[in-house]
Order: C-alpha cells, then sequence, then structure tokens
C-alpha cells in the first residue's frame, strides 16, 4: 500500500478548467453527453488537458488493498480519468498534499509537472486511464519519497555544472511551446497575423514602449533602425569596443562608418565620457549596449549628446528586462532593438528579433523594410528586404513572457550566491554593479588577469563548463583588418584576456552554482 506524504488538503470542490495559477491539481468537469447508443464524454488538448499527449495507458485489476503510483515526475504531466469505479488519487508537491476521491462523477485531474503522486482505495471494478505529456522516460521518474523531497529541496550533490543546457526549458515550457506551436499549424497563418501581433503588443508592453515590431534577429533590428533613420554613406555611428560584432556589422551594413570607443574599465559599458570626445559633426546615433544584462548609463549618455541631432538606439540584445533607474531597457533611447536568439534570457526556438519604440512612424518604416519594402502585397514604395518575426516563434515567445520576471529574478538569486562565495578571493575579479541598476544577468562575466585560461581549463576538467564573451576584440576582428591596431582600446582588450562567464541561468540549481563556488576556490587555493 502507498505510504502516505505531506500535509493533506482534501478537494471536494471541483475546480474551474483553468485552476489557481499556482496549483499542482486541477480537477475539471467533464463534458457529458447523453446519446441514445451511450453516453459521450470529451476532454479536450487544448481547452482543458493543457498538454499534448504522447502516452495513455490505463489501470484495473488492482487487488483489494493495493496501491499503484508511489512515485515523482521531474517534468512529467498527467491527466487521471476513473472511467469506471473509483479510486483515491493523492498528489504531493513542496510538503503539501492534496487529495481526491475520483469517480463519483465525470471529471478529470491534471497534475502538473513535478509531483508526487499515488493512487489507492481502488474499488473492485475501477479503471482507470492516464494520459502522459510525454513517452515513457524511466530518467524522468523519482521512485523514493526521500530521493524525491531531495530533488526538491535541490539537495543532491551535482558532479558537474554545464554552462546552458537548453533541454531544461523543456521540463517547464515543453508542452506548452508544443500546444502553441500547434495553435500555429492549425491556423494556417504561417506568415504575419494575429499571434505576432500578439506577442508585438505583449513585448511593447512588458518594456514600457508604444509600438514593437518583431523581425528576424537582432542584428536586422539594429541595421533597420538605422536605416529608417536614413543613416548611411558619409554617416558615423558610435559603438562600444566591447560588444558582439553584431553591433558593429549594423553600422558596415547601412554603409556608414563605425565609430568605436573604450568601455568602463569596471563594468565593460560604453563610456559616455569616451563617447564625448568622439562626436564629430558626421555623428548621427550612438549605440548603447546593455551588455551582458546591465544597463548603460543612459542619463550621462543623453547629457553628453545635449541636444545635437543624434539618435541612442539601445542594443538590448542581452537585457530583457532589465532596469535602469527604475525604468525598463527597450524604453530609453529613440528606439531599442532585441535579439531572441534561443540562448537570450527571453530565446525562441531560433533566430528572432524586435524593434521597440515610442515612435510609431519609426516602427511603421521597419515594418515597411522587412516586408520588401511593401504594406500592400505587390506594392513595394521602398526597396526594402525580408525581415520578418515567424507565428510560430511569436507564439513560443509568448508563452516565455509571462515567465520572464521570474526566470530574471531567479539568475538574480544565483549571482548573489556567486558574489557572497567569491567576493574575497584575490586574483578574482567580480562583475561591478551601477547602483542604479537591475541587472537581469544574461552573463556573469568575471576576471581572472593573467589566470583566465587556466582557470578555464581547471574549471573543464573538474566538470564546470564556461564561456568567454568575447575572446577578440572588436577592433582586432579579421573583417577590420588595418582600421584599428592593437593598443588602440585598452579597456576593452584586457576584458577580451581575462574575462570568462561563469554558468547562471535560471536552470540551474542552488547546488550546481556551489559546486562552480567550490571549483573556483579550489583553483585559487591551488
Amino acid at each position: 500500500m502507498a505510504q502516505a506524504h505531506g500535509r493533506v488538503e482534501r478537494r471536494d470542490v471541483v475546480a474551474s478548467a483553468t485552476g489557481a495559477e499556482d496549483d499542482f491539481l486541477r480537477v475539471l468537469n467533464l463534458q457529458t453527453i447523453p446519446m441514445p447508443n451511450g453516453v459521450l464524454g470529451v476532454a479536450e488538448v487544448s481547452k482543458h488537458i493543457g498538454f499534448p499527449v504522447h502516452r495513455a495507458y490505463y489501470i484495473k485489476e488492482v487487488p483489494t488493498g493495493e496501491g499503484r503510483g508511489g512515485h515523482g515526475h521531474r517534468a512529467l504531466r498527467q491527466c487521471f480519468l476513473c472511467l469506471r469505479g473509483s479510486v483515491t488519487l493523492r498528489v504531493v508537491k513542496n510538503g503539501r498534499a492534496i487529495e481526491r476521491r475520483l469517480g463519483a462523477r465525470p471529471e478529470a485531474a491534471i497534475v502538473d509537472a513535478g509531483c508526487w503522486r499515488d493512487l489507492s482505495d481502488f474499488s473492485e471494478d475501477s479503471v482507470v486511464i492516464v494520459l502522459a505529456s510525454a513517452e515513457y522516460d524511466e530518467a524522468d521518474y523519482i521512485r523514493d519519497y526521500d530521493a524525491f523531497e531531495r530533488w526538491e529541496a535541490g539537495a543532491d550533490a551535482p558532479l558537474a555544472t554545464p554552462y546552458l543546457d537548453l533541454r531544461r526549458y523543456n521540463d517547464e515550457v515543453g508542452p506548452d511551446v508544443e500546444l502553441a506551436i500547434r495553435r500555429v499549424v492549425q491556423s494556417g497563418q504561417l506568415i504575419g497575423g494575429a499571434e505576432v501581433a500578439a506577442f508585438e503588443a505583449a513585448f511593447a508592453d512588458y518594456c514600457g514602449a508604444a509600438n514593437a515590431v518583431g523581425l528576424g534577429n537582432g542584428l536586422d533590428a539594429l541595421a533597420m533602425a538605422l536605416r529608417a533613420w536614413n543613416i548611411g554613406p558619409g554617416d558615423e555611428v558610435i559603438v562600444p569596443a566591447h560588444t558582439f560584432i553584431a553591433t558593429s556589422l549594423a553600422v558596415d551594413e547601412v554603409g556608414a562608418t563605425p565609430v568605436l570607443v573604450d568601455v568602463e574599465a569596471d563594468t565593460g559599458l560604453i563610456s559616455a565620457d569616451a563617447v564625448a570626445g568622439a562626436i564629430t559633426a558626421r555623428t548621427r546615433a550612438v549605440i548603447p549596449v546593455h551588455l551582458y544584462g546591465h544597463p548603460a548609463d543612459m542619463d550621462h549618455l543623453k547629457a553628453v549628446i545635449a541636444g545635437r541631432d543624434i539618435r541612442i538606439l539601445e542594443d538590448a540584445c542581452q537585457a530583457h528586462g532589465a532596469r535602469y533607474k527604475g525604468d525598463r531597457c527597450g524604453a530609453l533611447g529613440d528606439a531599442a532593438a532585441f535579439s531572441f536568439y534561443p540562448t537570450k534570457n527571453l530565446g525562441a526556438l531560433g533566430d528572432g528579433g524586435a524593434l521597440t519604440s515610442q515612435d510609431g512612424e519609426l516602427i511603421s518604416l521597419v515594418r515597411k523594410l522587412g516586408n520588401y519594402g511593401a504594406t500592400e502585397k505587390y506594392h513595394h514604395a521602398l526597396s526594402g528586404r525580408n525581415s520578418r518575426l515567424d507565428p510560430i516563434q511569436a507564439a513560443v515567445l509568448g508563452v516565455k513572457l509571462p515567465r520572464l520576471d521570474r526566470w530574471n529574478s531567479r539568475r538574480g538569486e544565483h549571482a548573489l550566491r556567486y558574489f557572497a562565495g567569491l567576493s574575497d578571493l584575490a586574483g578574482l575579479e567580480l562583475p561591478a554593479v551601477r547602483p542604479w541598476a537591475e541587472p537581469v544577468w544574461h552573463v556573469f562575466p568575471v576576471r581572472a588577469p593573467g589566470r583566465r585560461d587556466a582557470l578555464q581549463a581547471w574549471l573543464a576538467e573538474h566538470g564546470v563548463g564556461t564561456n568567454i564573451h568575447y575572446p577578440i576584440p572588436v577592433h582586432l576582428q579579421a573583417c577590420y583588418a588595418g582600421r584599428w591596431r592593437c593598443g588602440d582600446f585598452p579597456n576593452a582588450e584586457h576584458i577580451a584576456s581575462a574575462g570568462l562567464s561563469l554558468p547562471l541561468d535560471p536552470t540551474h540549481t542552488a547546488a550546481e552554482i556551489d559546486l562552480v563556488i567550490r571549483r573556483v576556490r579550489e583553483f585559487f587555493a591551488s
């Protein structure tokens, strides 16, 4: 017989089809249709069950006094239907237990991921069918309750910490993403349409901007904003020397000249003072990069520009949800470019991007440019291009956007853990955070001057994945050979030689972060 666990909460009132947002057991009435040739009971996947069904099995002829279940699932979601007789379902999560007697009326019990479940007190004639969100996977089972509690608490000591494992997101959002994709495919609207419009509106609102347009990627968002402002040959655009190269490539694409400036020594963000020294009569725009999810000092930058006709284009490709003096990145300049590359804080299932702005005319123009220069089919007012956010990607991003703040909060918890565990190490420099900033920690960048490569090798040998953002500065890339020289931007070069990104993702556990801390400390102790 299954052993009882957790504080019991008996549920005799049928929940709504949606249930409470934080509830791990939903019970819903099945639609029943009496007919001359029998009774038809209906539960639809999208309207009721809430996850795609990939496996179905049934339980019957359970001996008196015996139980079934007695295990937990890490990611599997299940729907229990008692088709005949009755049975007691008990579900436990975070020490809270909910018990429900099934069979007295036509209903379905939906069990969330990350729950322990028991079935007991089967009537002699009971038949239970179980619908599952995934095919059988033994690795998803936890068959010992003590082990389940340790897993919930993240108390099992990990042997390794990957830098990033995108498969982990499937545990939380996989079924919802699958339903969203199915919805798009069934709609037949595979370019543009309601899904894209809904995400654009939701993302603009999230950023505090009046408008947003979905585009093919972050580079397109940067380049098309510059083109919409009629920036091109003969114009200059100021760009930080320490950034992903797409920031500079966008300037090249429109035919303008990228003017690099060095970054702040501690943050790696664009130096407003350096910008002040680089402005000329040809300067048309500045692109501050909210690098690693930390916002640039926008007020200082605006003061430097001081009323000149110079646009500010935020490169917010790593800063989804970050705040500057209380306001989110995405509405701090004249426009803001975002990337939805899969590794971003808000990532799609492939490439994607967006431009946000308070300027509706700008967004309309960029939308036209991204649709071959047309607003009406076969009528091309401009020489445009194909750069659109696909409805499938928009639907996926629409699933993830409501979770973004929670994921960013989790990133913040991990960052605080690193600060607490590594701040006393001589030879290791931790990232600087300005008092007005609320970073979202797309990257947790440390520096180990003179020992970066050795530290990275040590961590790899001891099960910790890392990355380098970025090993070659923009001005030393081969595509810019002859334009700049080594030594032109010393702060950017120092970061490239000393910087190392430690694992930090909302899917990491506290124990995995602790393992990284332990391994880093062991390296410096040795």
